[in-house]
């Protein structure tokens, strides 16, 4: 097989053309991968149990860590490291240096993990249904019972709110202390989830659906039709850069209003993908185990605000 970074992205079309910024061999498929938005390290949880802590030019920073079973893994904004799954009932902090600094054992099989961005704050799905937020010491300052399980759980970055997804049914916003904002029944099945800074566009990767969007408050905001089957998306955390990856093999990069920046053919299934923090770059995790980064010329960010964005 062809190097995905030496010929790929080449034969890409759009408004600006990338260039790799670096490539990484993982060895294994990446189940999930994480961007640090305040130091740019890369985070990388593999289908041999292995995390990869990489420095924001490709490089190691430490050797693999194994034992980290995945695919539950949320790193911090700030430089401080990220939870991760240890086993089907264990999560831990790992910091940038791949140490681990604390591990609780949980009642029930991991779903999902996430954390605010200085980890003071950590949610952890279960199975079950059941669904806790952790303090910085490891103490449960909320919880709650969702209608299904949440697959996918992210922390608001600037509020003291989880959003949960289940993989199908349902989309849920409770406050870090466990009490409901509010609940969505979602018709389609659900690949992924991504959420931007302040919490205003949440995207779920519904496959034949597109790219469903909500906003802060539940409320549907119609979808992207990027053209395939949407599995996987994520979103800059100022909310105006958009990725997504098809089950067709096709990558496509939209901005908020669903015009395409950028598209390309890919070379195999993308089984993980983070944008950068101003959708200035693109983490790719392909099937085969390589990880690679591509980056564009900043885009603009001059546009009108939508009545959303001034909502509470």
């Amino acid at each position: 097989m062809n190097t995905p970074a030496t010929d790929w992205s080449q034969s890409g079309r759009g408004r600006r053309h990338p260039v790799t910024a670096w490539t990484y061999s993982a060895g294994s498929k990446p189940a999930t991968l994480d961007v640090d938005l305040e130091s740019g390290d890369v985070s990388i949880v593999t289908a041999d149990e292995h995390l990869h802590l990489l420095a924001p030019d490709g490089s190691r920073r430490c050797e693999p860590l194994a034992n980290c079973t995945g695919p539950a893994m949320d790193w911090a904004d700030t430089a401080i490291g990220g939870v991760v799954q240890l086993g089907p009932r264990r999560a831990g902090w790992v910091d940038q240096q791949g140490v681990t600094h604390w591990v609780v054992d949980c009642h029930n099989d991991i779903l999902d993990v996430a954390t605010s961005p200085f980890g003071n704050a950590i949610a952890i799905s279960f199975s079950d249904r059941q669904n806790v937020i952790l303090d910085n010491n490891q103490q449960p300052i909320g919880e709650f019972t969702s209608i299904r399980p949440l697959k996918y759980l992210r922390l608001v970055p600037r509020r003291p709110v989880v959003v949960g997804s289940a993989d199908t049914g349902v989309l849920s916003s409770h406050s870090i202390t466990g009490d409901d904002r509010w609940s969505q029944q979602i018709w389609t099945n659900v690949g992924g989830m991504d959420i931007n800074g302040n919490g205003r566009t949440i995207l779920l990767a519904a496959y034949n659906h597109g790219i469903q969007r909500f906003n802060n408050r539940g409320r549907s905001q119609g979808f992207y039709d990027i053209g395939g089957t949407a599995h996987i998306t994520s979103v800059s955390y100022i909310g105006t850069i958009i990725a997504t990856a098809t089950m067709e093999e096709r990558f496509v990069l939209i901005d908020r209003d669903g015009s395409i920046l950028w598209q390309a053919t890919l070379p195999e299934p993308v089984t993980a993908m983070r944008c950068g923090p101003f959708g200035e770059h693109v983490v790719l995790g392909f099937s085969s185990g390589l990880i690679q980064c591509l980056r564009w010329a900043p885009w603009s960010t001059n546009r009108p605000s939508s009545p959303e964005d001034s909502e509470a």
